[in-house]
């Protein structure tokens, strides 16, 4: 009897909503309820995720776009049905259905389809011989390969893909039942218009593929942006390939106002101020030089490698010249071995478990690889002889370049690419050559040119589309992760005004109406 109460207690904790997201549900009922009212004429797909500040912007563009389409909305879920999915699933369903969700879809796979997946894996799978054919890998001319290979090393901790490998197997059978699922469900036509939270990982961007083959818009939402994708744009955050013709279209005064807004935050940033326009920074890596020599004194040519986390989706903007930071890691160890150069590898602090153990064993691997203390100053390895960085697509390209250190970047989907202050070989092969030949490399850095990158990517479009000041809305919450908890709809609530919410939805439909590809806000609820 005793064990008994105890559970009860604990579904009663369960189904007990937080305060906080009882005030919001509240809040959208009132809110959302002259939009029910749509005749319906297909569905909007919106995944229905925890994170609460996604949440708050979901229901705004799910409503924009639900009234634009004349259609309803259809939420569903990344997993399988169960028997306890109406307990845990709850709470989701009771936010979802307060801004119009009125449908809930699990990803589940009919007998049928499941022949089907299986059918697909036996014939996909003896193909794959190599990485880049994973990376390449497509089904009923559907690419997911980046997908299958960032899903399978973000889930499995692994630094590369082991094509014999059991979980690999598995994470294949796994994206080809997603593959199926979404090709069957998008096949009725009735989907006007898709919402996503993430553009990588096939359990997200599966649909998205599928989605942009029909031509149906899909939207990547969270609170700081919105972006619009497409067959020609598959991936969210990359109008960096834009920053030069954005930049050329602003007035001769709002250029040099805003070259001069990006060289005070930088030099904000190389004082060691924590977070200067990167909100999930908890720490500084330009903290003042501590007197203590980092790397030896030598007449040779010194080179950083400035590693990324092996687990952490190499291909967030495309494919780069190697199919992940492992392969690369170790053609650079490769080529260090045929080289008089210093290497010295730094890693960021704050790196996933499991990372350390993998550079120890390329570190044995390659001894003319010296592994740094993450907290080094950069400052500091500057001004003790680093003559070139390496990255992949890292920040460090417009950091070290502001500094006047040459990078070169080992992909063409990076950042900084149409821009001349770093070094982008084009080819594996070029690539090599330049690395074998450093003491040939010149490169006359234009700091006009990383000002102007800088004020593009970090200053010229606002990120308080959602919240009236985004970066103080994350003081509120406890930093970049608080957003995810039910302090946002407590913030939301009170900075909302009827106002605010007018222009918020003009300002999105405004943006869906243009087709543009990224919701460029200017703060005022108009696109820029």
């Amino acid at each position: 009897m005793k064990h008994f109460l105890e559970r009860i207690r604990q579904i009663v904790n369960f189904l007990r909503i937080n305060p906080k997201e009882a005030a919001f549900i509240r809040h959208n009922e009132k809110l959302w309820q002259d939009h029910r009212s749509n005749p319906e004429e297909g569905e909007i797909l919106l995944e229905a995720n925890p994170m609460a500040s996604s949440i708050i912007s979901f229901s705004y563009l799910a409503n924009v776009l639900a009234r634009r389409h004349r259609a309803s909305i259809t939420a569903f879920l990344l997993k399988e049905k169960n028997s306890r999915s109406w307990l845990t699933d709850r709470g989701l369903f009771r936010l979802y259905r307060s801004f119009n969700a009125d449908r809930f879809v699990y990803v589940h796979l009919s007998s049928s389809q499941m022949e089907d997946r299986d059918r697909l894996f036996e014939s996909l799978y003896p193909m794959l011989k190599t990485k880049r054919d994973v990376e390449d890998l497509q089904a009923d001319g559907v690419w997911f390969g980046d997908l299958l290979y960032d899903s399978y090393l973000m889930a499995c901790r692994k630094p590369t893909i082991d094509l014999e490998d059991e979980d690999f197997r598995h994470a294949l059978r796994d994206a080809l039942g997603y593959h199926v699922f979404w090709r069957d469900y998008l096949a009725t036509g009735r989907v006007k218009a898709v919402i996503l939270s993430h553009c990588v990982y096939y359990e997200y961007a599966v649909l998205l593929r599928h989605a942009v083959q029909r031509d149906i818009p899909v939207y990547q939402s969270n609170a700081s942006h919105v972006y619009h994708l497409s067959r020609e744009r598959l991936w969210a955050y990359d109008d960096f390939y834009d920053y030069p013709e954005r930049f050329a279209m602003l007035s001769a005064e709002e250029q040099e106002r805003g070259l001069w807004m990006a060289e005070e935050r930088l030099q904000r940033r190389f004082s060691g101020e924590v977070g200067v326009d990167m909100h999930y920074s908890t720490m500084s890596a330009y903290t003042r030089p501590n007197g203590q020599r980092i790397i030896p004194e030598s007449p040779r040519i010194k080179i950083l490698i400035a590693t990324h986390c092996f687990f952490d989706s190499p291909h967030p903007y495309g494919v780069n010249l190697f199919p992940d930071f492992y392969e690369w890691l170790v053609f650079l160890g490769n080529i260090s071995e045929r080289t008089d150069y210093d290497w010295y590898i730094k890693t960021h602090p704050d790196f996933l478990p499991g990372n350390k153990e993998i550079l120890g064993e390329l570190i044995r691997r390659y001894p003319k690889f010296t592994l740094i203390p993450s907290d080094s100053s950069h400052l500091q390895l500057i001004q003790e002889g680093i003559n070139f960085a390496l990255t992949v697509y890292g920040t460090i390209g417009f950091e070290y370049a502001a500094l006047g250190v040459p990078v070169i970047h080992a992909s063409l989907c990076n950042p900084q690419i149409r821009y001349g202050f770093n070094i982008h070989p084009r080819t594996v092969q070029e690539y090599e050559n330049i690395l074998l030949n450093l003491h040939d490399q010149k490169l006359d850095i234009d700091i006009r040119q990383v000002l102007e990158y800088y004020y593009m990517a970090f200053l010229h479009n606002s990120d308080d589309w959602l919240f009236p000041d985004f970066r103080r809305f994350l003081q509120e919450v406890g930093g970049y992760y608080g957003q995810m908890g039910p302090e946002s709809y407590r913030a939301f609530m009170e900075s909302f005004t009827p106002e605010r919410h007018k222009r918020i939805f003009e300002g999105l439909d405004e943006f869906v109406s243009s087709g543009e590809y990224r919701f460029h806000y200017s703060g005022n609820g108009e696109l820029q």
